[in-house]
């Protein structure tokens, strides 16, 4: 994994990823909401229990977008 889910913030993310925006709107049905409008300061560890999310399976998704970037 190329980020820490315990410290690292959806804003933190987005703004150095850009490719992560689409695995956060696959996750807003879930989350009941807009994570992006709602959860940017949050870390992606506490988006995950605030909203009930699978923190492991996020941090996967979001992950491979990364990579999927650099590729």
């Amino acid at each position: 994994m190329s980020f820490d889910p315990a410290t690292t913030t959806v804003l933190d993310l987005v703004a150095a990823h850009p490719a992560v925006e689409a695995v956060f709107r696959r996750y807003d049905a879930p989350a009941g909401c807009c994570i992006l409008c709602e959860a940017l300061f949050e870390t992606i560890d506490d988006l995950a229990a605030r909203f009930g999310l699978d923190a492991e399976a996020l941090a996967h998704d979001l992950s491979r977008a990364i990579n999927t970037e650099h590729s």
